[in-house]
């Protein structure tokens, strides 16, 4: 069975809706989807309604960011409860991090004279906002190339304090968190870690690793999925689609391990089935 469990959408840092990203699942033969969004579940209610029109599975899930952010030790929660109050606590102090991030790259475009007649200012009412929905707005109106925005990024963050993104969450913590959301916790793209080491320490409190997502090249599989093999995972297959920049979507090559999808049981959340009278 072909399935994604891993994009996003506008409701973090895609490109595309939420209900946009789920008709684009379903016209290239995806059979079980989840959306994804970083730290947040604001879009899950949109894609399920269309994922279900369509016919799809859906499962409720999420990416969440943890400390330090530059390892990109993201670990994906499929099939948790969006209404945790553990998870929910955590999903608080990322989304803070994340909205100080973007105010401080919008304070820095609006004195580089750039934004005010994008209404960027808008940003601040959003229930949750990162520098990639800014970024899409930026390129969208030609207002800088890609190189330049994101050097743009890098100069406001330098100026936050040591501790700015210390309340972040440990893998451990997260992975705790969506565990107590009744989730399955995954790694995703691990060979995105800059420091294998780091993203090793993580794998004993897993239940999937990531292995089957085109963040990975042809020779890093055969790796994943020798480790995923020594640590007991079920492995994953997700594109981590973002649509940057009106990327076509491509859906997965592979398709799940049917192991995984029994793993997640009644949390593949199908559409109901209209009874005959």
């Amino acid at each position: 069975m072909l399935a994604d469990l891993h994009m996003h959408s506008t409701v973090s840092d895609g490109w595309r809706d939420p209900d946009e990203v789920a008709h684009l699942a379903a016209d290239h033969g995806v059979r079980v989807m989840a959306l994804t969004d970083h730290d947040t579940f604001y879009g899950v209610g949109r894609a399920r309604a269309v994922a279900h029109r369509r016919g799809l599975g859906y499962v409720t899930a999420l990416e969440v960011t943890t400390f330090p952010p530059n390892q990109m030790r993201h670990i994906l929660g499929h099939g948790v409860d969006p209404n945790h109050p553990r998870l929910l606590a955590i999903l608080d102090r990322t989304q803070s991090v994340f909205r100080k991030q973007t105010e401080a790259w919008i304070k820095v475009l609006n004195e580089q004279g750039i934004g005010r007649e994008l209404g960027l200012s808008a940003f601040a009412y959003k229930p949750t906002v990162m520098p990639g929905a800014v970024l899409k707005l930026v390129l969208q109106h030609g207002l800088m190339t890609e190189r330049d925005a994101w050097a743009s990024v890098r100069k406001a963050v330098d100026f936050m304090a040591p501790d700015f993104y210390a309340p972040l969450p440990s893998p451990r913590e997260a992975i705790d968190a969506i565990h107590a959301a009744g989730g399955l916790a995954v790694h995703a793209h691990p060979g995105s870690v800059p420091d294998q080491d780091l993203m090793k320490e993580v794998l004993p409190m897993l239940d999937g690793l990531e292995v089957y997502t085109r963040r990975h090249t042809p020779a890093q599989i055969p790796v994943y999925e020798e480790l995923a093999r020594q640590h007991g995972l079920l492995m994953t297959v997700g594109t981590d689609y973002h649509g940057f920049n009106g990327d076509d979507y491509v859906a997965p090559k592979r398709v799940i391990d049917i192991r995984y999808l029994e793993k997640l049981g009644s949390r593949v959340e199908w559409p109901a089935v209209e009874q005959a009278s």
